[in-house]
């Protein structure tokens, strides 16, 4: 669904024939059938589609990793491109909602007293998600929202994972510009520590090498957690 201020201004949805058999369970949790995709195009013919309605838009899921995924890896099979950024709501909730025995999706709509129909079908999860996005953001002002500036959407920094990072100016024009984002870290998100949001800087990067640091660092992260593929050949190892 795309939502613009609040409300839903378009949708897409589709089924994908996965060219084998549904598994049992597969089934029994979202009542698809192989009968309900025989006649559906492929990841082949849908994905294009689907790339194509959302644009460059925010991408807003919960549990966005394995969603996303999936995504990549058919875009990187199809030869097909794929950079949107995006805001993972699962994130957002376990910040929001501490006192939730889990952050399922369901979990966390029926503790807002939010009606659910036709869980784990498309459509009817993101219709839920949007419900929850929407509390999350608006739901209260001065502890969830952080006001859009010069068009860049934001989330409040206090509600999400941070990383470790170095940063190495490798020219003047580089020192200003870490100067200036150690400045903003400090005055304007520090929670606990400083911090640096992402989009600030891309924004700012100029001058700048942006590296890894440590096993508290984004990319290790994202090892450990198997969000990424490695090949390890016999002098390196390639991400």
């Amino acid at each position: 669904m795309k939502v613009q201020d609040g409300k839903v201004i378009e949708e897409f949805e589709s089924f994908v024939n996965p060219e084998k058999p549904i598994p049992y369970h597969i089934t029994k949790i979202t009542g698809i059938t192989d009968d309900m995709v025989r006649d559906a195009g492929t990841i082949k013919d849908v994905m294009p589609k689907f790339l194509e309605f959302i644009g460059d838009c925010i991408l807003v899921a919960h549990n966005a990793d394995f969603d996303l995924g999936f995504i990549r890896h058919n875009c990187k099979e199809l030869g097909l491109e794929f950079n949107n950024k995006h805001i993972d709501t699962l994130a957002l909730a376990r910040r929001e909602f501490p006192h939730l025995k889990n952050h399922k999706l369901g979990t966390v709509a029926e503790s807002l007293k939010i009606n659910i129909t036709g869980a784990h079908r498309a459509l009817d999860d993101v219709r839920t998600l949007v419900q929850i996005y929407e509390y999350m953001v608006h739901g209260d002002e001065e502890e969830t929202d952080v006001v859009s500036q010069d068009g860049d959407v934001k989330t409040n920094h206090k509600k999400l994972p941070a990383y470790h990072a170095i940063i190495l100016a490798k020219n003047y024009a580089g020192l200003k510009n870490l100067y200036k984002l150690i400045s903003i870290s400090h005055l304007d998100y520090f929670y606990k520590k400083p911090r640096i949001l992402r989009s600030l800087f891309d924004k700012h990067s100029e001058g700048l090498i942006l590296g890894s640091a440590c096993e508290q660092g984004e990319v290790y992260k994202a090892i450990l957690e198997r969000k990424v593929r490695t090949r390890v050949g016999k002098n390196c190892k390639q991400l």
